[in-house]
């Protein structure tokens, strides 16, 4: 956390940013490692935010540009589990992308969002309100514990 801690907010949104992508790790920790340092709750929303969207909006992009070699040889679990999603991301795609911050199935989403290319506008509307209310409800939580202890 040190470490982190000596590159301020840069080092959280890399943190969310690499815990949204396709790297498994929880950025909850860091964002109230953070505003239990004294950042200010609200800046480190918007950073963890931030970086967490663009996480999962690389993801996406893996899916959207990469060919099916690309996704078999370096994604081979993901992509037999995102063949099951083709229909219901067509029809729910906003879901997907809302979900987006659930761990493990989360990178499966934004992976599948690309895949079957879902609208990019629609997908980063949906992951970030996904993400951002995780994250304040996250901090909200956080808050009320502190107040009641």
């Amino acid at each position: 956390m040190e470490t982190l801690e000596s590159l301020g907010l840069v080092g959280l949104l890399l943190v969310c940013f690499l815990a949204s992508s396709l790297y498994p790790l929880g950025s909850e920790v860091f964002v109230l490692g953070f505003v239990s340092i004294g950042y200010s709750e609200s800046i480190v929303w918007c950073v963890a935010t931030l970086g967490n969207t663009l996480g999962a909006l690389t993801t996406y992009a893996i899916g959207y540009f990469g060919n099916d070699y690309l996704l078999n040889r370096y994604f081979k679990n993901a992509s037999q589990k995102i063949h099951r999603y083709q229909e219901r991301i067509q029809k729910y795609g906003f879901c997907f992308a809302f979900f987006s911050f659930l761990p493990l199935l989360g990178d499966v989403f934004a992976l599948a969002l690309g895949v079957y290319q879902y609208p990019f506008i629609k997908a980063v509307f949906f992951i970030a309100l996904g993400k951002g209310l995780r994250y304040l409800v996250l901090l909200g939580a956080f808050s009320w514990w502190q107040a009641a202890g």
